[in-house]
This record gives C-alpha cells, sequence and structure tokens, in this order.
C-alpha cells in the first residue's frame, strides 16, 4: 500500500511545524490548517485517508469539525488531540467513531504507535479474502495464494478491479468489457473475448486451489460476479 495521507488541523504554529515534520516520514503528504473551517475544505478537496485534529481550534473545533465529517464519512479515521481540560467534551463524541484520543502535550512515542496502529489497520482493510489462502490487496492489485503472489495477466488484474470493486454485486457484460478494453472501441467480438478471458481465469484458479467451484460466476441477464465460500 502507497503511503498514506494525513489532514492535521491545529492552530498553534510552533505546534503545528514541529510534529508535521515529526510525522513526515508515515506519509506520503500532510495537509495543514490552523483552524477548523481551513481544515473542513481541505478534507473535501484532498480526501486524506487520516484526520489527526486538535479538539480546541477557532472558527470550527474538532468535535464539530468531526460531526460534520462523520455524516457523510464513517470509514476515515480520525484521532483527536485534547487538552485534560477538554476530556468531558468527549463524551459528546461516542457517536463520532474516534479511533483514539490524544492528550496534549502529545507524548512523541504514544503518537508514533497510533500513526502507525492506525496505518497497518488501515493495511489489513485492503487485504480481501477471496477463498481459503486465495487473497487480494486492492492497493497493490496482487493476487496471493497461501502467502505467495499469483501471477495474473494485464487484462485478468483488470477484470478483479472491476468486480471487486462491486463485490457481491453482478457486473454487466458491457461495464466489463469498457473497463478491461478501454483502449478498443467495442464491437461483437469482445463479448467473445470476455467469455474467454473468464473462462481461462477461472480455469486457472480451480487447478491452483484445486477447486471446482469457480471464483467467477455468471448469470445469462446479470452479468458475472465475484463468488466467494
Amino acid at each position: 500500500m502507497p503511503k498514506p495521507t494525513l489532514l492535521y488541523a491545529e492552530d498553534d504554529r510552533e505546534t503545528r511545524e514541529n510534529y508535521t515534520y515529526f510525522l513526515r516520514p508515515y506519509f506520503q503528504t500532510i495537509y495543514t490548517a490552523s483552524n477548523g473551517k481551513e481544515a473542513l475544505k481541505l478534507y473535501y478537496d484532498k480526501q486524506p485517508n487520516i484526520l489527526l485534529l486538535d479538539i480546541s481550534m477557532p472558527l470550527l473545533n474538532g468535535l464539530d469539525l468531526a460531526k460534520i465529517i462523520r455524516k457523510e464519512d464513517s470509514d476515515t479515521p480520525i484521532i483527536m488531540l485534547t487538552a485534560h481540560s477538554d476530556t468531558e467534551k468527549l463524551l459528546q463524541a461516542i457517536e463520532l467513531k474516534l479511533e483514539t484520543y490524544l492528550l496534549k502535550p502529545i507524548d512523541d512515542i504514544r503518537l508514533k504507535e497510533t500513526i502507525i496502529r492506525v496505518i497497518r489497520k488501515m493495511e489489513e482493510k485492503e487485504v480481501i479474502c477471496l477463498r481459503n489462502d486465495l487473497t487480494y490487496n486492492k492497493a497493490t492489485e496482487i493476487l496471493s495464494y497461501k502467502g505467495m503472489p499469483v501471477k495474473i495477466t494485464k487484462k485478468e488484474r483488470l477484470l478483479l478491479q472491476i468486480l471487486i470493486r462491486h463485490a457481491g454485486k453482478y457486473v454487466s457484460h458491457d461495464e466489463l468489457i469498457l473497463h478491461v478494453w478501454h483502449n478498443d472501441i467495442p464491437d461483437h467480438s469482445h463479448d467473445n473475448k470476455l467469455i474467454q478471458l473468464i473462462y481461462r481465469f477461472n480455469r486457472k484458479l480451480t487447478h491452483l486451489l484445486s477447486s471446482d467451484r469457480h471464483l467467477i460466476e455468471n448469470s445469462y441477464t446479470l452479468g458475472y460476479r465475484i463468488s466467494c465460500l
């Protein structure tokens, strides 16, 4: 998984600059804000992977900012920074699904351990189990069997990409063709190309797994979907 991005909102400039430097090795990009409104705009513009929010900020405090974000985003991890005097406010935040809160002044070791834990938790979410010992990493697009990468073609990877994106649902023939053969102008030949691609891919995996059940199942009217056990 590529390094994640962080939105760090803290109104004290010196603290913000010091911890931005401290956290830089763990993130691809760190977006910083000095108040809640600026942080909210950055959240919408940049869609960061993790939020590190000071509970006491001008214009919009960390709790109110988290409430706005949670109305439409229940997944992005939020770490709240709070002074001892603010801890009672966190009783209001049970429904906000905070990852954790850290007391200020921030302990460097505690902050580092928290960030690493949150990143690892995110990485684990990227790996889904398709069958026993068969996994797919959505971030790296690597298919693995018993921890070892399975060699797949570019078109097989594109096929997996769209089917897993719509996990549990059928994807129509036309959608699959447009995604897998995105550089082509589709014609009638692509229907047969899709059938052959899925046939070969299923055969490869049934041989690998020593199983008669296909990973990709089809419905004549609905299309194809991943069949997980």
